[in-house]
Order: C-alpha cells, then structure tokens, then sequence
C-alpha cells in the first residue's frame, strides 16, 4: 500500500513541486496518526506561500529544503485535518494529524430513522448544504439538479415560482404521477398541497406552479434521494417513484450563533430566437407571394422603422434578491434554530415576478429519557403571470404572440392605441403583457410536534403529530385591450382554495447490541388525510376596466359562473422494518408496509409492499485488509415491491354531473348524470424493482463513490380502458399493462489536490432506458397535443413511453427529379416524405417513430477549488439522446397563415431554382401535402451541454472578534449551453416528463449575483 499511496501523492504534486539551489536549510521530520500513532506516508508538507514541497516516505518520515527557518508549513493527508506548523528556527519538526471522522460514519436520514452511511443496505444518496448547487435555489428539488445519478430534475418553465418535474429512475406511469414523494421533517406532503393555480381556461394563463417553492432552500441542511425498493418500501403505495428526504436545519450545542445571508443579482434572456427582422420580412414574404404563394393584396408596403416583438417582452436586468437570517444554539438539554427570510425575483418577461416571505422555528428538549420537539414553518408567496398559452390565436400567450406577429408593424397606432394585424387573430402582444393580468396569494403552514421516550434497555416509543395547512387566491383579468376582452366586455376570474393534510405517526423501535451483532427493529403506524376545497367565480360584460375583480357583480348577471368543489381521501398505514449487522461485514435489511387507501376499489383498499436487501462489506474480510489502497468496499443488492396511488379521488367511484338539461314532455329540466363506471377492483400500480450496487473508497478515501444497475416493472398501470359504447360510456379505469425501466449510474469524488491548495472533483452518470411491456390488449395509445399539432406521440408495447410518431423527411424534391413516383401534388422545392408502403401516397401509414423524450444519457460534473480564503466552483451538466418537438419549427414549415413571422434561418436560406443544395423547403406550398406537423424536422435533437453555474467566493477569517466568519462572492448561472436545438432551451418541458413539447415556454434566465455571507 506504502508504494501506491506515495506513487498517487507524486502524480498530484507534479505541479506544486520544485527544489531551489538558493536554500539554505533543510528541516526533517516525521507525520503520524495522532491516534494510532502509525506512520503516514504519502503525506503532503508543503512550505506556505511557496511551491515548496515533498511528501513523506513509506516510514512517514519527510524532508524539505526551506529559504528560511522562519516560515510555516502546511501538512495534509487524506481523511486526516490539515494541519499548518510554524518553523520558530526549528530544524526537525514531528507532525501528528487527526483523523477526520469517517466518510463511512456519516449519519444518513432513511425512512422513518438514521443510520450510519457504512450500514445503509439501498441505493440512497445523501447530499448536505456542502454538496448542495451554488446557483439561484428558488426550491429544494434546485439544490440537488445534476447532483444525484438516476436522477432527472425537469424546469417546465424559466417563470419564476415556476414548476419543476422530478423523475428517479424513469417514469413508470401514463395516468397515475410520476414524481416522488417529498418528506420534509418526517411530514409526507402532497405534491397537489397547494392551489395548483390554473386560473381560468379561457384567458390562455395555464401556469404549473412549484408546491415546494413555499419552502426556504436557506433552511435545509440535508437531501436525501431513496432510489430502490429497498429504501422506499417502507413508504409503500407513495413509494414506486423514489421518496426525497428533506431535512431541515438543528440547533448545536453552543452559544448563540447569527448567520446572515444576502445576495442581489441580474437575469436576462439565456438564450434568444432568430426571427425574420422587419426588412427580411419584407422581402421574404414578397417574394414568396410573388412565386405563387399567396394573394397579390398580401404584399407588404414601405415600412418605417418596425418592431422587434421578443425584445418587447423582455425585462433587461430582471432583478433578483435574497435575505436570510437565522438564530440557532443550545445546550445539552435544549437545542433551537430558527430564521427568517425574504425573497423577491422578477422574471425576464416582462409583469411576471415571485415574492416569498418565510419563517422557521425547530425546537427540542431533551430530558433524561424523554425528547420532545417542534419544526414549523409558515410562509407567505406572491406570484404575478404573464400569459403564456398554447392557442394559436387570440388566446395565444405573449412569447407566441410576439414571434408570430408582424415585425413590420409598430406598437400603436397615431392614437396610442395598441396596433392590430389585419392578417392574423392574434392579439397585439404587448396588449396581452398588460391586458391580461394575474396574480396570486398563497399562505402555508407546515409542521410537526413530537415526542419520544426511551425505556428499558433499547426500546423507544415516538408519537409524531403534524399539519400542512395552505389557502390561496388567484385573480385574473382580461381587459378590454385584447381582443378576447373587448369581445366579452372583461372577463374577470377568482379561484380561491385550501387544501389541509393531518397526519398522525406513531413508532415503537428497539435496538441491541449482541457480541460482534446489531439488531435494529422498527415498527409503526400511521395515518394521513387530505382535505381540498376550491372555489371559482367568473363574470364578464362590465361597464368598464376600473374594478377588474374587486367587484365581480359588476358583471352581467346573465353570464356569471360559480363553480365549487370538495375532495377528500385518507391513507391508513402498518409498517415494520429490521436491520441486522454481523460483525460489521453482513447487513441484511427486511420491511414491510401495509398500505390502505380511500381511493381505491372496494375489493382492493390494501396493498402489501415488502422489500429485502443484502450488503457485504468486503473491506473488513481478512482477504481484502491486505490489499491497502481499499479503504472501504461494499456489495449491495436489493428487492422490493413499492406503490403508486397518485390518481384523483373517487377513480373507483360513481361520480355525478349536475346542470344538463332535458326536455321532458314539454319542459326542461335540470339533470344529475353520471361520469364514470365503477370498477370495486380498482388498484395501485405495483412497482418491482432488482438492485445490484458497489460503494468504494480507495487510497483513504482520495476516490470514493457508487456503481449501480437496476432493473424496475411497473405493474398494473392505470390506464382508461375502452368498453362497449352501451354502457353509455367509452373507457374504464383500470388496471392492465406493465413498463419497465433499467439503467445504469456512476458517482465518483475524487480529492485531487489537498492542503493550501485542494482540489476535488464530482462526476455523475446515469444511463437509461424505458420500454412498454404490455398494454392489455390496447394496440397503442395516441397522445400529446399543443396548439394546432395533435397525437404526436405513441404508446405502444415495445416502445418507450411518449414516442414521436411521424414522417421522416429524405430533404427536398429537385428540379429534374422523377416526379411521378409519387401520386402526392408533390413541385420541386417541396418537402420528400419517405413512402414507407410504397403506395406511391404519403399519409398516416407512413409514419414511424422519429424519436423519444428520454435521455440516454445524462452527466453533472462538479469542480471545487480552494486556496486559503479563496473558493471556486465549477458545475456543469447536460443530457444527450432525447428528442423535443419544436412547435416554432412546426409553425415556421406549415404556418396558419402566410404572413406570421417565423425563424429566419430556414427562410433566408430556402430552396430557389438558384439555390438547390439547402436543406429547406421553397415554402410556396407548404401544407400542399398535407400539414404533416410531426416530422424529422420538427422533431429536434435535444442534446445539451451546459456551463450550469460558477462561483467564486473568499472567506475573511476572524480571531478573537464577535465576527465568526465573513464571505462574499459573486454567482454566474446558465453562464452557456451548447446545443443544435433551435429554441429557447432544450432542458425545459413544459409537459413536466412526459411527451416533450416547446410551445414556447417561459425563457429561462442567466443570472449574475453577488452576495455576502455573515456570521456572529
């Protein structure tokens, strides 16, 4: 071991090591374990603020040639503290180090419990605040993006307080979620917790919203990520997509502690779109009209000046801002922490912002036997939309609007009103921006109360107690400055809502040590209820824009909608868990969980969910313990059953319909019909998932990290049936068909450099694939729509899930081309559609699939240097092998009207008789094929890589001061990507994981800040 540790330390000192002919001294000495007192060689001594180096030899034993003997030197070794010693005129210095306390011995939270990072039998990744991103973090799931193989976290959008899609390991549903379940201090909450915020339909304002964006990120000292069966069984039927464990921040013994944090910073557009300028326009369009492709009267005149829409929509220098305060300490008896925190960002489009206010308190006592405790957190969010639809037309949103609309138009007319295209229905896009407004108010309380006491010898009993309690109110309006508005004389909506979750938790553990075994047992019960009510009043035809909807009885009596609804469902759970080590080597873990819950079929209320894992810790086996460079090495393997039971409520359930009128004899009546059939057999999805892992550390843990490879079925699925149209319905909820997803992960630290100057690098991998293994009898399942664009992905078995099925286009038809092997009135210049049949027809049974959204590949790698006070970090992350449809390049090949701007690249460089090379079609017939919108074209590889974020930072340090620590530092984020997608970012899915369409979804901004950190 001697030979490779010092081998290892020579390759890392090859720049740091230089002798100089012009010293005069040379001081010896020797560097050992402080508590083994064993020699270490391969030690690092290094003379401060010199290259001077060397390292220790086999017998621990160093000498180095130093200038001066008035100096100080800095020794290092890994898994030991540094350790910096003056010279004082001392020739022979010996130098002990103190271990650091274990990688292996970290404390990891699991469900339900801790353990120590060596005993945890799954396949569970843990990050605390050191490992967490160093970027903007509006929400918990930012802190841990690239930072967890296996683990993909989607923006839906750049909006701020916008919503965020979490996947562990694939999606294994269609209609039940996907995302896990978040654990936040012990309390599971429901990702639907919180007024999801819709607003009203007709004004184009459908905005997903983030339910953990209530919840300070400043306030988390841990994450932990539970990946396989083994790990998440014990959760049961809210287990199948992974559990995220968040843990908040704890009093320490000691003094009063007051840290400060703040930072301010600029967004602006990442990445932006190339359009057609107001005098390529011009130019485009008349010429296009004038070989045939559209009326004569369409022909765009002389213009002034123009308007470069996009730019309109844009905030430059977008501010954003953090406060953040907190008081923690304790004794040995009572510990607390508490903070508070302010936040407020405005968006890079312009009206849109997300404002938070937020405080915490986390108590506990401790009394001979008996701990009791509190963690609380209330916040307040405020959130203002833009509109940002999907419609092709006056509901369209500001981005489409404003990509869509005539460059060659100005702003408003010679009476200051907004301008109006007479070639379109869409709205001026600046009267959407200010025309249709929404805003948001949302209150949330989150907390748990609880107890423990230990008796005899081992045994704890644990009551936990707690409530997430949440009211909203969203307001929109549409004034009369848009096209919808001035149509409907104002359209006012208020949706108002609360939602409110009570659990009641209760556990009995024991634990014991026998000999050379440890024995942990675990069991419990709990019970969960979710209660929602909701809200909405719509009014329109007001006598004028004053009020907006501060009065919504203003409105048209004739035309107000009321709508309410309320919703209930429970979950009634036994569960049990036992670990046992033999002699430090054998780990086995087995648990149980049963799971009963309301929203199932009445022969199916309870589901059994068990797990069994295996781990072998090979570092302690007398065969390993020879071979030196091992410092830990431990084979995992895992099984387990786990559940998905996120549906709406009542799915196994008659439900009924009020309002539709009949006409009985010659009077109509109101009419209560039903929704559904009910099915009593109803289920849960059931996930199956096999897990092989390795977790090493080599060379005292200079490299560590994790291997695994899973395989996972979902079973069950819960899917809409058809059934015979004389049920009076068309499908049936139910459970049939299976998808599996497998896929291999990579995590690997290296600590590159240590001492003055250390080093250490982060890499993830994660390979995946996801197939459909049966649907029941279905043969497939069409799916995903935006805008004018419909059933652009297939389901079907032996496919991935949300495939693109379309054309594939061979380039573009030529002059001279045989033009009779196809029937299609097909001209040169024209789009090739390959015939698959070979009917000489391209239609529907010519399509393929061309493409699926999953990745097969994803990496994060993480750079983190330090020198003295000096700090940098280096993060970059990217996803290559999926596929997005573009909805810009749909509408640039098959336009709903002629004259709409589109992207300039295919234009500008279109087929001509003089120009036959290009890879564009001639756009003077583009639907004359049909409008084939799901193409090779338009569906784009989504690859990326990305310069995630950059910090630099420095550290003052204080002795003998009130002051504790000073840091400042300055941020960079979505610094630069380098992608072939032709929109915004190929990162975003506004459908959260499934089918990946961009309908132009909120950009996403590239952030500056700078900030400083305080501690008293």
């Amino acid at each position: 071991m001697n030979r490779h540790r010092i081998k290892f330390r020579l390759a890392g000192l090859m720049l740091l090591f230089s002798i100089t002919a012009l010293a005069q001294d040379v001081i010896t000495g020797k560097v050992i374990d402080a508590k083994t007192r064993e020699p270490l060689p391969g030690a690092t001594v290094i003379l401060e603020g010199t290259t001077l180096a060397t390292i220790t030899n086999s017998e621990g034993t160093y000498s180095l040639t130093v200038p001066n003997l008035n100096g100080k030197i800095y020794v290092s070794y890994v898994g030991f503290s540094t350790k910096d010693v003056a010279l004082l005129n001392r020739k022979k210095i010996d130098i002990e180090l103190e271990p650091k306390a274990s990688l292996l011995d970290d404390v990891v939270v699991i469900g339900y419990g801790t353990a120590k990072k060596s005993d945890i039998t799954g396949s569970v990744a843990s990050l605390t605040e050191k490992s967490f991103n160093k970027g903007v973090n509006v929400s918990a799931e930012q802190l841990i993006a690239g930072k967890v193989s296996g683990v993909q976290i989607i923006q839906n959008s750049g909006e701020p307080g916008g919503g965020i899609t979490v996947n562990i390991r694939g999606m294994g549903s269609l209609n039940a979620g996907n995302s896990p379940l978040y654990v936040v201090d012990g309390f599971p909450i429901d990702n639907s917790a919180t007024v999801s915020g819709t607003g009203a339909n007709f004004t184009g304002m459908r905005t997903a919203r983030n339910p953990l964006n209530s919840i300070n990120p400043a306030d988390i000292a841990s994450i932990e990520v539970l990946k396989d069966a083994s790990a998440t069984a014990i959760y049961g039927s809210r287990g199948a997509n992974g559990v995220v464990l968040i843990t908040t921040k704890r009093g320490k013994d000691g003094g009063l502690k007051v840290n400060y944090d703040t930072y301010y910073g600029v967004q602006n557009i990442m990445n932006d779109i190339d359009l057609l300028s107001a005098s390529d326009y011009r130019t485009v369009m008349n010429s296009l009209i004038d070989t045939g492709a559209g009326s004569a009267s369409l022909k765009v005149d002389e213009f002034s000046g123009g308007t470069d829409w996009l730019k309109r929509m844009y905030r430059k220098n977008a501010p954003i801002k953090s406060h953040n305060i907190s008081f923690s300490g304790g004794n040995q008896s009572t510990k607390y922490y508490t903070s508070l925190n302010y936040f407020d960002q405005d968006g890079v489009l312009i009206n849109s912002a997300n404002k938070r206010y937020s405080a915490r308190v986390n108590l506990e006592h401790t009394n001979k036997n008996f701990t009791f405790g509190t963690n609380i957190t209330s916040s307040y969010v405020a959130d203002s939309y833009v509109a940002n639809g999907m419609d092709l037309n006056e509901r369209a949103g500001i981005i489409y609007a404003a990509i869509a609309y005539e460059p060659t138009l100005p702003v408003f007319d010679q009476n200051n009103n907004y301008v109006l295209s007479k070639n379109m229905n869409i709205d001026n896009p600046l009267a959407i921006a200010n025309g249709k407004t929404s805003t948001s108010n949302l209150y949330r309380t989150l907390g748990t109360v609880y107890g423990e006491f230990k008796f005899l010898n081992g045994f704890a009993a644990r009551l936990n107690l707690g409530a997430d309690i949440s009211s909203q109110r969203r307001d929109t309006y549409v004034d009369r400055q848009t096209i919808e508005g001035r149509a409907n004389g104002g359209i006012a909506s208020v949706l108002t809502g609360t939602n409110n979750s009570f659990l009641s938790e209760f556990t009995l553990s024991y634990k014991k040590r026998f000999g050379k075994q440890d024995l942990n047992v675990l069991f419990g019960t709990t019970a969960q209820q979710f209660n929602s009510n909701d809200q909405t009043s719509q009014a329109s035809g007001f006598p004028s824009d004053a009020t907006k909807t501060d009065n919504l009885s203003l409105g048209d009596p004739t035309r107000f909608i009321a709508t309410s609804s309320r919703s209930r469902n429970s979950l009634l759970s036994y569960l049990g868990r036992v670990n046992y080590n033999i002699a430090e080597k054998y780990l086995l873990t087995t648990s149980l969980r049963i799971d009963g819950s309301s929203r199932f079929g009445e022969n199916n209320k309870y589901g059994v969910f068990p797990s069994f894992a295996f781990a072998w810790r090979l570092e302690n086996e007398e065969f390993i313990k020879n071979a030196e460079y091992i410092t830990s090495l431990k084979l995992r393997s895992s099984w387990g059953q786990t559940g998905n039971q996120a549906i709406d409520n009542y799915q196994s359930l008659t439900t009924y319909t009020t309002g539709q009128k009949a006409v009985i004899g010659n009077q109509q009546v109101s009419t209560t019909t039903p929704n559904r059939v009910p099915n009593p057999n109803l289920k849960w999805e059931t996930s199956e998932q096999l897990n092989f892992g390795l977790d090493f550390g080599f060379w005292g843990n200079r490299i560590t990290g994790s291997l695994d490879w899973y395989t996972k079925t979902t079973r069950d699925m819960l899917l809409n049936l058809p059934i015979p149209r004389t049920t009076g319905f068309t499908t049936m909820m139910t459970n049939i068909g299976s998808v599996r997803n497998s896929g291999f992960e990579v995590l690997l630290t290296s600590n590159n450099l240590s001492g003055p100057l250390s080093w250490e690098t982060t890499l993830n991998m994660t390979w995946l694939t996801n197939k459909v293994l049966n649907l029941g009898g279905i043969d497939n399942i069409f799916t995903g729509s935006a805008g004018g664009t419909a059933n652009v992905a297939i389901i079907k078995e032996g496919l991935p899930m949300y495939s693109f099925y379309g054309y594939t286009i061979d380039g573009v038809w030529q002059t001279g081309d045989d033009l009779t092997t196809t029937k299609d009135n097909v001209k040169p210049g024209d789009f090739k559609y390959r015939d698959l049949n070979g009917d000489k027809v391209v239609n529907a049974d010519d399509r393929q699939v061309i493409g699926n959204p999953f990745p097969k590949f994803m990496a994060s790698l993480t750079n983190n240097f330090s020198y003295k006070g000096f700090n940098l970090n280096i993060f970059f992350d990217g996803a290559w092998g999926a596929k997005m449809l573009n909805n810009n390049l749909v509408d640039t090949y098959f336009p709903a009207n002629l004259m709409r701007n589109r992207l300039s690249e295919p234009l500008l460089n279109r087929w001509t008789p003089s120009n036959p090379s290009t890879v564009y079609p001639s756009f003077i017939n583009p639907l004359g094929q049909g409008k084939k919108e799901v193409n090779t074209y338009t569906v784009e590889d989504a690859s990326f890589l990305r310069l995630n974020t950059v910090k630099l930072g420095y550290d003052f340090t204080f002795k003998n001061s009130v002051v504790r620590g000073l840091g400042v530092f300055v941020t960079g984020q979505n610094l630069a990507m380098w992608t072939n997608y032709k929109g915004y970012d190929p990162s975003i899915n506004p459908n959260g994981g499934g089918v990946r369409i961009d309908w132009n979804a909120f950009p996403t901004a590239r952030t500056i800040l700078f900030g400083v950190n305080l501690n008293l």
